[in-house]
């Protein structure tokens, strides 16, 4: 037993921190909109809806699925608890590629607790953290390819992680590159060697997609599917810079900052055709600043969005930790202070750590420990419990506003295909949302205040239909059909 504690001792010691650092996020309340909608969706496959024809959100559709399965909070983050252990074992795998095992587990460690805590939404199950377990084992796998069917593999695993979240396309665009410049050289006597294994990846990366297309076409929803989870997506990434839904990729400057990675890419090539920074530092480079590309595709400074780009980060600082000429050592040191320059310019924010665990693990008033996660997080507790009392589960309900978790917390759905008032709004669907609202009049209605977001045909509806029942928090309506 001693010789097994002390053959196992990093593991042991790294995995007993990623229980007491992933431990709080098991038992947080419904209070992240992003997770509401995601296991509101998750709600809706379970009860037979088609996803984007029938319930809507603008991810690609594995994320919905991995909702549907977690069906709560608690099953959602213990799902993604569960993925992230696989996650730190291959990214260890990752590291012995570049470093020796005592530099592997240093980085490995620093995985740890970058994807666990608060800090950059490591307790929470967005598509940014689910996504990086097959991206880092389709990296692996392109990294020890010793057959070409290896390659196929590896585009399989990273078109898996596409299906999560959109931005993985772009680490995709790298390794296709890198397959011809790794072994530029000898580009004229390998060239249709090399553009095989290319091949292979991207066919390997078309894959889940193409799976998708079947599945949706089967369904009858490949329209919906097509429109949301992948055309909607181009306007989605200029909406923040430009405030609207309807303007183009390009006018968000998303070409600008296409036109910077392809210049870094070339600056690097240089560098490393020249032999003045090594194929290794050269590899991680690229795919951070692949990353950070991704990372910035929308300008939204979500938090969550800086996932992408750790494992790639922690690679390069790793090599602090070895010897190193001094050209690569200058070229960590840039890439760092490039990375904390965007971070600064498009104004991430990030949350608190030492508080959010002071009050899981030292809080002895439960309802003190709820309202640390919001002011509306006990409101929305009551609402839903009070729907679920007085509603039959094959019925639905209708939230104006923005807090999902009252679908998913009373196990309702909502009478069209959105689930917040913004997306209503974004995608200017109110016609098709009062169409479903008169169709399936919904038993009850919550109606949160929002002086900027008028919607008076919902209002008419309201008085002509339905009564007031309860008043919470002076200002959230619930209005139940007479």
């Amino acid at each position: 037993m001693i010789n097994f504690l002390s053959k196992n001792k990093f593991w042991i010691i790294t995995f007993l921190f990623f229980f007491l650092l992933r431990l709080p996020s098991l038992f947080e309340p419904y209070w992240y909109g992003d997770e509401g909608i995601y296991l509101t969706l998750g709600q809706g496959i379970r009860k037979g809806l088609i996803l984007y024809q029938q319930i809507h959100d603008n991810k690609p559709p594995t994320l919905y699925y991995l909702a549907a399965l977690g069906q709560t909070v608690f099953g959602f983050r213990l799902l993604l608890s569960l993925v992230m252990i696989p996650t730190i074992i291959y990214f260890y795998k990752l590291c012995l590629h570049f470093f020796k095992p005592k530099v592997a587990k240093i980085s490995t460690f620093i995985l740890v607790i970058l994807t666990s805590i608060p800090f950059i939404e490591g307790n929470i199950a967005n598509a940014e953290i689910f996504m990086i377990l097959p991206t880092i084992v389709g990296f692996l796998f392109f990294l020890n390819a010793k057959k070409n069917f290896h390659y196929l593999i590896s585009g399989i695993l990273l078109g898996l992680a596409f299906t999560i979240k959109i931005p993985v396309f772009i680490e995709i665009f790298f390794l296709v590159i890198w397959i011809f410049i790794q072994d530029f050289d000898n580009l004229k006597q390998k060239f249709w060697t090399l553009f095989f294994r290319a091949f292979l990846l991207g066919i390997g990366f078309l894959i889940p997609t193409l799976i998708y297309l079947f599945y949706f076409y089967y369904l009858h929803a490949l329209i919906p599917f097509l429109s949301s989870a992948l055309l909607q997506n181009f306007s989605y990434l200029s909406s923040w810079a430009t405030g609207t839904q309807t303007a183009s990729a390009s006018s968000g400057g998303l070409v600008n900052r296409l036109i910077i990675l392809l210049l870094s890419w070339l600056i690097l090539f240089f560098l490393k055709s020249k032999k003045i920074i090594s194929p290794q530092i050269t590899f991680v480079s690229f795919w951070l600043t692949a990353t950070i590309f991704g990372v910035l595709l929308s300008t939204r400074p979500y938090p969550h969005y800086l996932i992408q780009m750790v494992p790639p980060l922690i690679l390069l600082i790793s090599f602090l930790f070895t010897r190193n000429k001094i050209a690569n050592i200058g070229l960590i040191i840039l890439s760092l202070f490039f990375v904390i320059f965007i971070i600064k310019k498009y104004n991430f924010y990030f949350y608190p750590n030492i508080k959010y665990y002071l009050n899981f693990y030292l809080s002895k008033d439960n309802t003190s420990y709820l309202k640390s996660f919001g002011p509306r997080v006990e409101t929305n507790e009551k609402i839903s419990h009070l729907i679920k009392e007085n509603t039959n589960p094959e019925d639905r309900i209708f939230v104006w506003g923005d807090e999902p978790y009252v679908y998913a917390m009373s196990d309702r759905l909502p009478v069209g295909r959105y689930t917040v008032a913004y997306h209503i709004i974004d995608f200017n669907g109110y016609k098709e949302t009062i169409d479903s609202f008169k169709a399936n009049l919904p038993k009850f209605v919550v109606y949160y205040p929002m002086t900027n977001r008028p919607f008076e045909q919902l209002d008419n509806l309201l008085q002509n239909y339905y009564s007031l029942n309860q008043v919470f928090d002076s200002s959230v309506l619930v209005f139940q059909k007479r």
